[in-house]
């Protein structure tokens, strides 16, 4: 058993010493290696690189030059303001889904930054005009992904800690069965009009800087907005008395909470833009739901399940209080139960 779930099962709430010093760790040393590494190797190049450096590209080819002694400094300078903005935000972990969340997104841009100004410069090695190097697409594409997966497996890395959930942001009501009684309640819940609006005109940005820049990337990140919008175009919840599932439209995302995890459920008011930051598969960044993440396609009343672990997890859905109801009857009653 390791020591999270030791504290989850004693009841302890909050991050200890020591994870708050794990979390600061893995917030602002890879930023700082990084940048000290990525400087080094191109300073180790500086003899075969052209003066002045290529560091913007169109279809056209290189159209911005820089000199090489800003792009070999570049790495530092932004491994340390990563460092910084990493430190300060982690500085005080309280809810750990904001916090791996920060880890994630501060060194995957860092690392995928950093990793663009070294491949890109390392296909200028024995160059004499930049002007004459292509775009380097694939090295781009390839920094990017890099970034991403450091990112990812950062975020994970973020130790676990128990979240108080004894204060309610909602209320909880609880719906009382007949003997014998079973159910299952459903409903699916589609992105809104604004959502849906907002995602319209990214596609058809993308579309078209696809077309005029014939770039693979820019194409790239057409397929991933177009296949994200799918996969959460519309979800299901269902609630039955093993548990809550929420399915979406391709299979993914999932969610499974068997009523076994579960501590209680709630209606809360959800404020998508201003708690969540917009739509879609969200973790709150402020308000009372900080912390709290799932799935997010308008404002409004919602289902929120509190697991024993202290994780919260929301979606904003019609009819929240009849599921919240039946949730909070089978983990009080263990079962349908005789009206009281």
């Amino acid at each position: 058993m390791t020591e999270a779930s030791r504290r989850a099962g004693a009841g302890v709430a909050g991050p200890t010493a020591r994870d708050r010093g794990v979390v600061v760790a893995l917030a602002v040393l890879p930023s700082l290696v990084a940048g000290v590494a990525g400087a080094a190797l191109l300073a180790s190049w500086r003899d075969d690189l052209p003066n002045p450096v290529a560091t913007h590209w169109s279809s056209d080819g290189a159209d911005g030059f820089t000199d090489p002694g800003i792009v070999m400094a570049a790495p530092v300078v932004i491994g340390i303001l990563g460092a910084l903005v990493g430190g300060v935000l982690c500085a005080r972990p309280t809810d750990r889904s904001v916090t791996r969340s920060v880890v994630g997104i501060v060194a995957g841009v860092v690392l995928s930054t950093i990793g663009v100004v070294v491949l890109t410069t390392s296909v200028q090695r024995g160059v004499t005009d930049a002007a004459d190097v292509a775009t380097p697409q694939w090295q781009i594409g390839c920094a990017l992904a890099v970034g991403v997966v450091c990112g990812i497996g950062l975020a994970a890395a973020v130790p676990g800690w128990r979240t108080d959930i004894s204060d309610d942001v909602g209320v909880r009501p609880e719906l009382m069965l007949g003997a014998g009684e079973r159910f299952m309640w459903t409903r699916a819940v589609s992105m809104s009009a604004g959502a849906s609006m907002v995602l319209g005109v990214a596609v058809v940005v993308l579309t078209t800087l696809t077309v005029v820049l014939r770039s693979w990337i820019v194409l790239a990140a057409l397929l991933v907005v177009v296949l994200a919008s799918l996969m959460t175009w519309t979800v299901r919840v269902t609630v039955d008395q093993s548990g809550v599932r929420i399915r979406g439209l391709l299979g993914w995302p999932r969610t499974d909470a068997p009523m076994s995890t579960i501590d209680h459920a709630e209606v809360v008011s959800v404020r998508a833009l201003r708690d969540f930051g917009g739509y879609g598969y969200r973790i709150a960044v402020r308000g009372d739901l900080k912390g709290v993440k799932g799935y997010v396609f308008r404002s409004g009343s919602a289902l929120l399940v509190a697991r024993r672990s202290g994780a919260r997890e929301v979606i904003v859905v019609d009819d929240a209080r009849t599921a919240a109801g039946l949730i909070n009857h089978v983990v009080r009653h263990g079962g349908p139960a005789a009206p009281r």
